[in-house]
């Protein structure tokens, strides 16, 4: 058992790696709705090692350091968690260059706590190659930390619902985002999330006013042309200037991640279903169809008009005879995911 003389400087180790252990049996065995709260808790789950998941050996390590608290071998235990940090600093790297994983950062703090808890022998040197490794795992969990909040606080949508198949990034002085947004005016409300961007500071005053007739009932599109023909200057408080600057900001950074510089920005998730070329039941296109209806292209999935940084453009001539709708932005345009019964094309 704890030995009497180490018992009170082990018993917190012992504490934190016991649970530890029980939350890693809980993520290996938990449904993946109930783990998955970012990015990373999807891409690591099913991560294995030799065919086992990386949570059944993180079980494993708490409950050997938990052992070896028990019995009071302090040095083993401090050797052991000292690996355990090391290892643990690895994927934290790992995380950085990928992807933050939520549930990888609460095993990642408990085992930092376990380290602090847990007092080695004291050797000057080790103790200072000790510290290293501590600031080195401190400042990459930061930064996990931090890329978790980004990737949490997310995009703002001006109209639409947040898992929209196709989302727009635009701006209120992109000639091709309005062009764009004339195209899309059609589409079924809940297949575009509209996503506003800043160019400077008139598209702020453009976008609350589009905002406030947006919460009015007015669609994007009504909202913009009213925004463009006649620029009124809303009235904003400070604190409300912060808070759209804010949300804006968010916005740009997501275009940004996407590698693009020029706005439009189209993302689409899943196939349309395409009402031209196909038989009704999704077979094979209809070669014999005649030249008059043939489909037409639709807008691109990134403008070359206006760059995200704010310098002016130009609006691209659009094709002679080329239509500025897009008829297949429908409701059965929602991706295999959500309705896969009524796509008759899906990636």
């Amino acid at each position: 058992m704890l030995a009497s003389n180490r018992s009170a400087s082990i018993w917190g180790g012992f504490l934190l790696a016991a649970l530890g252990a029980a939350f890693c049996a809980w993520a290996a065995i938990a449904p993946s709705e109930s783990l998955c709260v970012s990015t990373g808790c999807s891409l690591y789950r099913n991560l294995t090692i030799w065919g086992l998941p990386l949570w059944w050996y993180g079980t494993g390590a708490f409950s050997l350091l938990a052992l070896f608290c028990i019995f009071g071998k302090q040095g083993a235990a401090r050797g052991f968690v000292w690996l355990m940090l090391a290892a643990d600093t690895a994927l934290l790297a790992l995380m950085a260059l990928t992807a933050p994983c939520a549930a990888c950062l609460v095993v990642a703090a408990l085992i930092a706590g376990a380290f602090v808890a847990i007092p080695g022998e004291p050797r000057r040197d080790r103790q200072q190659r000790i510290s290293i490794l501590l600031l080195v795992w401190g400042g990459l969990f930061f930064a996990n930390g931090a890329a978790l909040a980004t990737e949490r606080v997310g995009a703002w949508n001006l109209q639409g619902p947040e898992n929209a198949p196709v989302t727009l990034y635009f701006s209120p002085s992109c000639p091709a985002c309005r062009q764009a947004i004339a195209a899309l005016a059609g589409a079924a409300p809940d297949t575009v999330a509209y996503r506003p961007v800043a160019e400077n500071d008139d598209d702020i005053l453009a976008i609350e006013q589009m905002r406030r007739a947006v919460e009015q009932g007015a669609s994007v599109a009504v909202a913009l042309r009213k925004a463009v023909d006649t620029p009124a200057a809303p009235t904003m408080s400070l604190f409300d200037q912060a808070r759209l600057r804010w949300k804006l900001l968010r916005n740009k950074a997501r275009v940004l991640s996407t590698g693009a510089d020029r706005l439009p920005v189209m993302l689409m998730a899943g196939m349309p279903r395409l009402p031209f070329g196909h038989a009704g039941d999704g077979g094979a296109p209809n070669t014999g169809a005649p030249s008059s209806q043939a489909p037409r292209p639709a807008v691109p999935q990134q403008g070359p008009s206006s760059p995200v940084q704010g310098q002016a453009g130009k609006p691209t001539p659009m094709p002679a005879g080329q239509d500025t709708t897009l008829p297949f932005l429908t409701n059965d345009f929602a991706g295999c995911g959500q309705t896969p019964a009524n796509n008759a094309t899906c990636n």
